[in-house]
């Protein structure tokens, strides 16, 4: 570990002794304690930053003078080892708004060296995906990296995907929660390709041996570990069984669809085998909340098959639960409707939005290539104007190839009228001014949860 560490030291100072950022990005000026280096993804590395935004429709944060205190790491599994440009987490001491994204202390460096399209893949299927509908979508700024006075090129400061006001907006249950109100929500869970010993493992209904690793929360309670595999087995029974209101309750169907196109648009062949994202709310008022597919994440391998079928069809990964969740009327319902909207009303607007970023990270994508071009596992983006073409045109193939499987899709009853709300349950005051919501014969407290 040390011999690879000095090596890629090495390489990086032969690198790099020439570049500086271009300025035409906001600069993340990391340094670390002792100029100690970034070796690994477990190592908490004390740092200070503060970043220049330069542009004027972003302001700085700290400055040189009085950074802020912070931690780096490594991040990733594949993209961490296998590349010498790689990607890191920031975690702040305190909270911080950055770059015109809410306040968060957890923050990710996403490096896009393995990404042959002008760094644009992962940005697009973000871009798409807030185009859909999703309920959240982690937000991403083009910026340039400066560790310890080392220009280390065109990054991405990204949204770490959590549980939290401004991310997955769902509750927040502690770590070995016991009650069994609380343990029904909130989660955060991932379909994983990556084993651990705290994974649920369970068989598909085809066959398939699928891992599903714990984000949130970190640290179980027997009851939550029970709850939590009760889940994950009864939404696979639903998947392969045959009633369709069970697996409403238990699925999302209008979200799973969302997020379903955003894959197929980007025709990600590994988007149910690893990255994927499911969580869950606190159940509430008697009423059980369904999981939700989301959000979007890693799209490393979109186009790279470049054929025209469906995702599940042969992939190269086995895809996890898509195929079979794809077979179900209901959900092919919600696909239509939604592929509707998106067809009627943003996929140009997407395009357009892709073309400006291209050419907002063109002059950073050169001089990143004049940093890292010939290193393990790089990929040269320096001609972007013919990157940003080639990434355009497969879009547009997508667009062309899934129009041909579902037309102009179906048009929604709610399509251009608001959605009329639900009345809200009935409240009553005890003695003693206490508050209380009486539905279906029940008795919660205002947090939703069930009085006995």
């Amino acid at each position: 570990m040390r011999i690879c560490s000095v090596l890629y030291t090495l390489l990086v100072a032969g690198a790099l002794y020439a570049a500086s950022p271009t300025k035409t990005l906001p600069v993340v000026y990391v340094n670390t304690q002792h100029r100690q280096g970034v070796t690994d993804t477990e190592t908490q590395v004390p740092a200070t930053v503060y970043i220049d935004s330069v542009l004027p429709e972003y302001r700085s944060l700290a400055s040189q003078a009085a950074p802020l205190a912070a931690t780096i790491k490594g991040r990733g599994n594949y993209t961490w080892k296998d590349f010498d440009k790689k990607p890191y987490k920031l975690k702040f001491e305190l909270k911080q708004k950055v770059l015109g994204m809410p306040n968060n202390r957890h923050w990710c460096l996403m490096a896009g060296a393995d990404d042959y399209l002008g760094f644009l893949r992962n940005p697009a299927g973000h871009i798409i995906s807030k185009a859909m509908g999703l309920r959240w979508t982690p937000r991403m700024v083009p910026v340039e990296f400066v560790l310890n006075g080392q220009y280390m090129g065109l990054y991405f400061l990204t949204e770490h995907v959590r549980i939290a006001k401004n991310r997955v907006r769902i509750h927040e249950q502690a770590d070995r929660e016991t009650h069994a109100d609380s343990i029904s929500g909130g989660w955060l869970v991932e379909i994983d390709n990556y084993w651990s010993q705290d994974n649920i493992e369970f068989w598909e209904g085809n066959g398939q041996h699928v891992m599903v690793s714990l984000r949130e929360p970190e640290v179980l309670s027997a009851p939550q570990r029970q709850y939590i595999e009760q889940q994950i087995n009864a939404l696979n029974e639903a998947l392969y069984g045959s009633s369709e209101n069970l697996l409403k309750q238990l699925l999302d169907l209008d979200e799973a669809a969302k997020y379903y196109l955003v894959q197929e648009i980007m025709e990600d062949c590994e988007s149910y085998h690893g990255s994927c994202f499911l969580y869950k709310d606190r159940d509430s008022l008697g009423i059980a909340d369904p999981w939700k597919f989301g959000p979007v994440w890693d799209f490393g391998n979109s186009y790279n098959r470049y054929r025209e079928t469906w995702i599940y069809d042969h992939p190269i990964w086995p895809q996890y639960w898509i195929g079979q969740l794809a077979s179900w009327p209901a959900f092919q319902e919600k696909v239509l409707e939604n592929w509707y909207v998106f067809y009627h009303d943003r996929k140009d607007s997407v395009r357009n939005e892709i073309r400006a970023l291209a050419n907002t990270i063109t002059p950073a994508a050169k001089q990143d290539a004049e940093v890292w071009n010939g290193t393990r596992g790089y990929n040269d983006n320096s001609d972007m104007s013919n990157k940003r073409r080639e990434f355009l045109n497969r879009y547009d193939w997508r667009i062309e190839w899934l129009y041909r499987q579902w037309g102009e899709g179906k048009r929604p009853k709610t399509y251009g009228t608001s959605v009329v709300q639900s009345p809200a349950p009935c409240t009553k005051t005890l003695r003693g001014g206490r508050v209380v919501i009486l539905r279906n014969g029940y008795t919660y407290d205002l947090t939703g949860r069930r009085i006995e």
